[in-house]
């Protein structure tokens, strides 16, 4: 006898399709995120458990060392090492699906799958395309900045037109000032709300009231308080990273700034300043080169740093139009490798580079900053979470469950991460600054 598709059928249905993470990742996560895709993972319960993660780092060899014994004898130091404490955060995304929809294909399993896939597949791409962009970040939450005087009716024009990949329409916005990791907020700042995108002209609309019209939040400021993030990504009370008041991934921004830390920082418990090539990776400014000369010179500035630790870079990761100008520059002596994930089955087109300790693939990634480029050692860096991320939320012996929504005819799918980004060498990687 046929049984009728119902509730329980039917998100037990859902659950067979998300059931093997390797399989929706490989679909919905990783083919738009390269840097996501092939860094290393650990999602093992021991992985990011406990409060926080030591993270050890050896920056320096113990000295006692002389042609001199008795001098030898009295200048000993230990080995000079630090453990940077490194907090998870989490990550948030929801799909509700109606009960509507499960009523009306009750006789249709099929219909019910391919509706709620649909759903459940835009939520994980959403949410991963947030892990993806976060991996290159600062932990700042920005998103973007407002060009200086350019809020007129709620119409805003961005600072760096590339970045208008960070938003979609619905995104509810906070504008707050950016200093390090202790953001402030124009005291009665409204949310702005997302109606339209102009794509290419980096311009975004925004409304100070959730489905209304074109208008100017209260308080927002362009020259006060550029920087746009999601609301709810910041913590306005306390952001710093030592304390794990940050609510956003620790990423390569931050590992790898391209500004030197300057003294008494805390990061992560630890102050780089006191030698920030070693602790915060290399930068080189390139910006006055030609990219690909850039590119090898950067390579070999990190080959003389990190080169007697064995760990030299491998990838290379630039926005879309930094690889364009690479491309075009190289002409007829461009040299192309597919890279492929040591997983999943999927792979990426990279540029391949002759550098001072062999080879290094270059590869586009949307999330990477305008005019800057991360040249990684892959094996110091591994991506730290409770499981895959992301991955759906499971509540109870059942695995995945669709929840009451209290106040809605609705069922709910909650997808999440927790976890971080850490580097065991961060001395063996370098940010480059580009001309294009």
């Amino acid at each position: 006898m046929a049984i009728n598709a119902n509730a329980s059928n039917q998100i037990a249905a859902l659950k067979e399709l998300y059931d093997n993470p390797t399989e929706y990742l490989q679909d919905a996560v990783y083919p738009t995120n390269p840097f996501l895709a092939l860094v290393r993972k650990d999602e093992s319960p021991s992985g990011m458990g406990g409060k926080y993660l030591p993270v050890p780092v050896i920056y320096g060899n113990p000295q006692g060392r002389s042609a001199d014994f008795a001098t030898a004898q009295s200048n000993q130091t230990a080995t000079a090492d630090i453990s940077f404490f490194v907090y998870r955060v989490k990550n948030y995304q929801l799909v509700t699906i109606e009960n509507e929809l499960l009523e009306a294909t009750r006789d249709d399993i099929a219909a019910f799958i391919d509706q709620s896939k649909l759903q459940v597949d835009t939520a994980l791409s959403n949410l991963s395309n947030e892990l993806g962009r976060q991996l290159f970040g600062n932990a700042t939450g920005s998103r973007g900045m407002i060009a200086a005087g350019t809020i007129t009716s709620g119409a805003i024009t961005l600072r760096e037109s590339a970045d208008i990949v960070n938003f979609e329409i619905g995104m509810a916005l906070v504008s707050y000032s950016v200093s390090s990791l202790t953001p402030t907020q124009s005291t009665g700042a409204a949310v702005g709300y997302v109606i339209s995108i102009n794509r290419g002209a980096g311009t975004l609309v925004v409304s100070a009231t959730q489905g209304g019209a074109a208008g100017t939040p209260t308080n927002w400021s362009g020259t006060n308080f550029p920087y746009l993030a999601v609301q709810g990504d910041i913590n306005f009370t306390s952001n710093g990273l030592a304390t794990g008041a940050a609510r956003q991934l620790c990423g390569l921004g931050m590992w790898v700034p391209d500004t030197a830390p300057a003294g008494s920082e805390n990061f992560w418990g630890v102050d780089r300043s006191i030698d920030a090539t070693r602790l915060a990776g290399l930068r080189y400014d390139g910006s006055s080169e030609m990219i690909e000369e850039a590119l090898v010179n950067a390579a070999a500035l990190t080959a003389r740093e990190a080169g007697k630790s064995g760990k030299v870079p491998s990838m290379c990761f630039m926005s879309f139009a930094s690889f364009a100008a690479l491309e075009n520059a190289l002409g007829s002596k461009v040299q192309y490798v597919q890279v492929r994930h040591a997983e999943a089955e999927i792979a990426f087109d990279a540029i391949r580079i002759n550098a001072p300790y062999g080879q290094i693939n270059v590869i586009p990634d949307r999330n990477c900053p305008a005019k800057r480029a991360y040249l990684l050692s892959m094996d110091t860096w591994k991506l730290r979470t409770l499981g895959p991320a992301p991955h759906i939320l499971k509540y109870g012996m059942e695995g995945l469950e669709g929840l009451r929504v209290g106040n809605q005819d609705a069922l709910e799918v909650r997808m999440g991460y927790y976890g971080n980004l850490v580097c065991s060498l961060p001395g063996a990687n370098c940010v480059v600054t580009l001309s294009s």
